[in-house]
């Protein structure tokens, strides 16, 4: 009987191999990983959206107390004086409208605008400086950032 019983074969006729268990292993442990990448890749993104939202609330907040802002002042490029954008009391002023040139019909302004210098090494503006358009004293800041090359003229 003795004999008999260890003759029984074992309960797996194969023995598992151990690199088999650690592939197994090894993927189970990179589906979890890969779960986790995904859950944060998706929050990132959700964020990322949200603050996009944010920006885009308060830029449409911004644009439209600027479009309908009573004081003159405008958006200007600095290279060639052109008027980007400007509010009604700007053109209520009888400043040059949006899409026209600055200067224009104002020769004396012109050497002075031309001599705005560009940002410097670090990409920071020139300072703000003073002017004079049709005999209204203005402040001309040149920004920085997003808006390189665009100066902002508002009256004193």
């Amino acid at each position: 009987m003795h004999l008999l019983l260890l003759a029984d074969p074992p309960p797996w006729p194969h023995r598992v191999d151990r690199g088999v268990l650690l592939l197994v292993a090894a993927l189970f442990l990179a589906a979890i990983l890969a779960h986790r990448y995904w859950r944060a890749t998706i929050r990132l993104e959700d964020e990322a959206g949200a603050g996009r939202l944010d920006l885009e609330r308060t830029l449409a907040r911004y644009r439209a107390a600027f479009r309908s802002s009573p004081h003159p002042a405008a958006f200007v490029d600095r290279a060639t004086g052109l008027v980007l954008e400007a509010a009604p009391g700007w053109e209520a002023a009888g400043l040059p409208a949006g899409g026209t040139v600055l200067f224009e019909g104002d020769p004396a302004l012109e050497p002075l605008w031309r001599a705005i210098p560009g940002p410097d090494a670090a990409h920071r503006p020139a300072p703000a400086f003073d002017l004079v358009l049709r005999g209204r004293p203005f402040r001309a800041e040149p920004l920085d950032g997003a808006s390189l090359g665009i100066v902002l003229v508002v009256a004193r």
